[in-house]
């Protein structure tokens, strides 16, 4: 993904503003000022990704969509826009398009621990459990601290009746929430 140097300080300026300002809820702001770092520079992949993930969040699936297409012409095989867009699948309740993109994506880069959460999130959607539990584990060997994946797995493990694995991922949970400061976690 191509983000704005700090060279170029008007670019990098409206996109920390825009990040700053999807940060705070505040998309439409934030769409506002991504389309005028566009306007100045429009071959960043990286502006048309944060208005996407703003307009995602505000509700605009399709704006969203279009806006990631974008980015995919600039750099075509970049696995965060295809995560991205299955984000925006699954949100539409695309779930089998939703999991072919999160493929996509771990085709590109095996290690995206968030593509393996969401392509759990879809498999435990649609009742298949024990291929969810296995993109959890998969994720949170990818990235330990992810407490979403580890909650997940936790859920997993308990829908599947699994109580030896299901304390190891409670644990591993509560290892990922000290490491990202969350604290208390679920029991």
């Amino acid at each position: 993904m191509q983000i704005p140097e700090k060279d170029d300080s008007l670019v990098f300026s409206l996109n920390a503003k825009g990040i700053a300002l999807t940060g705070a809820g505040k998309y439409r702001e934030a769409i506002a000022v991504f389309s005028d770092a566009i306007a100045v520079k429009p071959g960043l992949s990286g502006l048309y990704f944060n208005r996407a993930e703003s307009r995602r969040l505000s509700g605009d699936l399709p704006g969203a969509r279009a806006d990631l297409e974008q980015a995919r012409t600039i750099i075509p095989e970049d696995p965060e826009f295809l995560h991205a867009l299955g984000l925006v699948s699954y949100e539409e309740d695309d779930f089998d398009t939703a999991a072919v993109l999160y493929r996509k994506a771990l085709d590109i880069d095996p290690t995206l621990a968030k593509a393996w959460n969401d392509l759990g999130v879809v498999k435990f959607r649609t009742g298949a459990f024990t291929e969810a539990k296995d993109c959890f584990t998969r994720a949170t060997a990818e990235d330990k601290a992810m407490t979403e994946a580890w909650f997940n797995l936790v859920d997993t493990c308990e829908e599947l009746g699994l109580k030896s694995e299901r304390s190891l991922a409670l644990e591993g949970l509560h290892k990922a929430q000290a490491i990202s400061g969350l604290g208390e976690s679920m029991e």
